[in-house]
């Protein structure tokens, strides 16, 4: 397939009530534009999204507490969850070999 544009889905699940989850949507935001062409990102506000913790859901995610999710972000390249979020370097490598992957099967 040659000239066929791939493209690689890098999606961010989190929780606004996370406190932490600023800092690492911004952290994976810069891998997928150091890496450019090729790879989408989409962020999904789990409050806005609920459907999305069905699609992912874990059992190792925190309950529910008053109504808010104090701790919540997850990474799925193309639709493969990534368990270690908080290493850049691991999600980079992901995308990265998805790339490669995607350009194999071509």
């Amino acid at each position: 397939m040659e000239g066929a544009s791939l493209t690689v889905k890098v999606e961010i699940l989190y929780s606004p009530t996370c406190a932490n989850h600023l800092m690492w949507l911004e952290k994976v935001k810069k891998i997928v534009e150091d890496i450019g062409e090729g790879v989408v990102l989409e962020e999904r506000n789990v409050y806005e999204h609920p459907e999305a913790l069905k699609k992912y859901w874990s059992s190792v995610w925190p309950t529910f507490r008053e109504g808010y999710i104090h701790y919540l972000i997850l990474v799925a390249v193309n639709g493969k969850v990534l368990n270690w979020y908080w290493d850049v370097a691991k999600i980079e490598e992901a995308i990265r070999k998805e790339m490669k992957g995607e350009r194999e099967q071509s």
